[in-house]
C-alpha cells in the first residue's frame, strides 16, 4: 500500500489516543489544512483498517473499556460508532514518512 498524505494524517490523528470518526475527521481538516469530507475519513480509515496500521474497537461502557472490533463488523452504517487506534505496523509508516504540514 502506497500511504497517502490523508493517510498520514489519519494516522497521525490516532497515534495517542482511541479516535471516533468526528473528532478524526476534525484533525485531519485542522491539521491538513483543507477541507476533507467525512466519507474521504471514513473511506481511508477502512482502508488503514485492512492494511493493519489502524486497528478498530467499540466502546463497551459497562466496564468502561474498548473492545477490538473485527475488520467486517465495522460497516458503513455502523463506522460512526467505531473507535480507531493506530498499530505498531501504523507507527512504522507515520514515523517513516511524517512531515509537519
Amino acid at each position: 500500500m502506497t500511504v497517502s498524505i490523508l493517510d498520514l494524517h489519519c494516522l497521525n490523528a490516532v497515534c495517542d489516543d482511541y479516535e471516533d470518526v468526528e473528532s478524526i475527521t476534525a484533525e485531519v481538516r485542522k491539521s491538513s489544512h483543507g477541507n476533507v469530507s467525512d466519507i474521504d475519513v471514513a473511506d481511508c480509515l477502512s482502508e488503514l483498517a485492512a492494511a493493519g496500521m489502524v486497528a478498530a474497537f467499540w466502546f463497551d461502557a459497562g466496564p468502561s473499556r474498548y473492545v477490538p472490533a473485527n475488520l467486517h463488523e465495522v460497516t458503513p452504517e455502523r463506522l460512526r460508532a467505531a473507535w480507531f487506534r493506530i498499530t505498531p505496523k501504523g507507527h512504522e509508516e507515520l514515523d517513516a514518512n511524517w512531515v509537519e504540514h
